[in-house]
This record gives C-alpha cells, structure tokens and sequence, in this order.
C-alpha cells in the first residue's frame, strides 16, 4: 500500500526552509549545467555552419589557423596547379588568396570593452569561391578604396559597423567606410570584416597572404587535391573546409570538460545538501514513521515515499534551473578563439538534449542524495521509535 502524495507535498511545506534550500542548491546546479552546455552548442552550431567539404583551405604547415599562417607567392603559384580545381562563369580558376589579420573595436553596451575582430583581406573572386557568403545591405567595397564589408553578426556585436560608419585599421590608423553587410548562414564568417586584399596589405605593411581557399569541381576530388598540397611539389598544410572548423571547436570541447568538473563538484554538493534534508526529516518523523508501520504501511512504502519527496525537491529545482536557463536562450555571445585570437559570435542555444541532460542530473541527484535516508526510514524499528516518542 503506498502513501498518498499529498503525505508528501504536507512534509515538504512544514519543512519549507531546508526544502527551499536544497531546492535552489539543486535549481542553481541545472542553470549553470543547461548554460553551459548551450555556449558549446552555441559554438558548435556556429563553427558546423562554416565551410563547404567542396573547399580546400591551404596554409602553413605548422600553423594553427590562418592568423599565425604565410604563403609566399612562389608557393601560390604551385598551388594553381592543383588537380580538380573550379572555374568561375569567365574561367577563372577559383582560387581565393586570403590575408588574415585583426582589429581592436568597442562591443555595443555598457562599458564599451574592445574585442579583437578579425579582418579578412580578399579579392572580388572570394565571394565565388565562399558561396555562402550573401551581400544582404548596401554593396561590395571597390578594389583600391578604403571600403569594408561587415558580417551581419559583428555588426549586432560591435560599435560602427553600421553601413556608414567606419573602422581604424593598420599601422596608420587608417580609416575604413562600412558599404555593405553579409551572411554566410550564421558560420564563423559573419563575425568577420572583409576589406580589399590591396588594401589590407597596405595598411598592415604586409606582402604576404594567410591562406588560399581552393574551390573543386566535386568534393570527391579532395584526396587528390590534399595529396598534391602536402606533397613535395607544395609541402603546405591544406585541409577540408569543414575539418578546418571542426579543428576550432576543439578548445571549446576542452573549456566545457573544464567546467564540467565544475559542475560535478556542484553536483556532488546538491547530493549532500538533498540528503542532509532527507535525514533531517527522518529524524524529526520517526514517531510518525513509527506509526505509519503500525496501521499496515510496509518498509517498501516508507522507502518509497521518502525517495519521492528527494525526487520532488531536485524535481522542482530542475524545472526552475530550466526555466532560469531558457531567458538566456537565443542571447548572442561572443567568445575568444585561442587559435585565431579573435572572437567568434555565437547564440546560446537551449536545446531538447540540453533539457534532457538536465532532467538526468537531477533524477541521478535525487536518487543519490535520497536513498540513504529513505532506507534509514524504512528500517526504522517500531517499538523502539514509539518509546522514545
């Protein structure tokens, strides 16, 4: 015979402090559990958008991403030679050579904090090759002027990147007009400035580019193309598109195993605090416990309902941590690559994973922090408890 549920929802509200306090350990816990989780599926999400398995990105060997990558002309020359490369409406081969530098710009909001913001120098032929790349406002800078292109999500994130406003950039603070905004499917690319290659080179006194995206005719082409980039012809580093990416997300798989070591301490810390109540409410209803035995409620019962009520505590802290969770869903963030050494923008994502991920914690943390008292409960011995009351 099981004990009404209204048994336990009585118990809970005469305890209500050391309920209330357990039930925010346990809220506390799935928030910052659901948050985390949303920024490497924010990041995931963002970096998965990024690239084409029909592109190659050729760059130094050694290096860990285009910023701290060179190619030198004669070794751009070796690259035109690669098999299955594509050409364009008017034949040209497409071959996108690409400088990769940075700017300092003050984020939107309070406090105006300056984050590095990645400047990419490219020629018209870029824009064929990254078809993902969509003008959405204004036009294409002109080869030759002091003229940028914003990503649309740099743009939400930092100041003057508005069409008409303007970015310093370069050695001599030169000035650059934003004339358009683009999208690339909200991948990494939106966070990024694209400005004249020429110009690029100009201002940063730089004669040299960072990488050299190759468009093939089929994916199926890439091996070879690989083959013949890593061979002794080139010796560079080239790379799918989409496993360039991938290869970013790598630190952010390592900043979330960090803080998840975090999270479990907390974890461990609800377990206790659950169970701290539970044998509070074990020793202060031992009479009743007692009596409960006496009118026919067997060892399974007790145990039972006592699992219930730790069950119902992280329950409830569960659906409060979600919920707390859900008014970050669909902020924008941004974050800093260690790789790139620039941010990347990205939007908290709360997704059904996340949620079922929490709602795991914390049944394992109700079940945890609950079965010791509940089986102290359940051992209660009658006679014994009815004397002591």
């Amino acid at each position: 015979m099981a004990l009404p549920i209204i048994y336990n929802l009585r118990n809970l509200v005469v305890r209500r402090l050391s309920t209330a306090l357990t039930y925010a350990v346990v809220a506390v816990v799935v928030a910052v559990l659901c948050i985390l989780l949303s920024f490497a599926a924010g990041i995931g999400a963002s970096l998965k958008a990024s690239g084409s398995p029909g592109t190659i990105i050729v760059i130094q060997p050694g290096a860990t991403a285009e910023s701290t990558s060179f190619v030198k002309p004669e070794e751009r020359a070796r690259i035109i030679q690669t098999p299955g490369v594509a050409r364009g409406e008017r034949g040209q081969l497409l071959l996108s050579e690409e400088l990769c530098v940075q700017t300092s710009i003050p984020r939107r909001g309070p406090g105006r904090a300056t984050a590095n913001v990645a400047v990419r120098g490219v020629d018209q032929i870029a824009l064929t090759v990254h078809p993902e790349v969509k003008l959405t406002e204004g036009r294409l800078f002109e080869q030759g002027a002091l003229e940028v292109v914003a990503g649309a999500q740099a743009r939400d994130r930092f100041e003057n990147l508005d069409i008409g406003g303007t970015v310093v950039m370069g050695r001599g603070d030169k000035r650059f007009r934003v004339v358009g905004i683009f999208e690339s499917g909200s991948g990494a690319l939106e966070s990024e400035i694209w400005a004249p290659r020429t110009m690029v080179e100009d201002v940063y006194e730089r004669r040299i580019v960072s990488s050299v995206y190759v468009r093939l005719e089929d994916p199926s082409l890439a091996d070879a193309a690989i083959d013949y980039l890593k061979g002794p012809t080139v010796r560079l580093n080239p790379r799918r598109e989409t496993d360039y990416y991938a290869d970013l997300s790598t630190k952010t798989a390592e900043i979330v195993g960090l803080t998840t070591i975090l999270i479990a301490i907390m974890g461990i810390g609800a377990v206790f605090a659950v169970a701290n109540t539970m044998y509070a409410s074990v020793d202060n209803r031992r009479r009743e416990i007692a009596m409960l035995r006496t009118i026919g409620f067997g060892r399974f019962s007790i145990l039972a309902s006592f699992l219930f009520e730790s069950l119902l505590i992280c329950g409830a802290g569960c659906l409060t941590g979600i919920a707390a969770s859900f008014s970050f869903d669909g902020s924008r963030k941004d974050f800093l690559s260690d790789a790139t050494w620039t941010v990347l923008a990205y939007e908290l994502r709360i997704t059904p994973e996340i949620v079922g991920a929490a709602i795991g914690v914390s049944l394992f943390v109700g079940l945890i922090g609950g079965m010791a008292p509940a089986l102290r409960a359940s051992r209660v011995k009658v006679i014994e408890a009815l004397r002591k009351a």
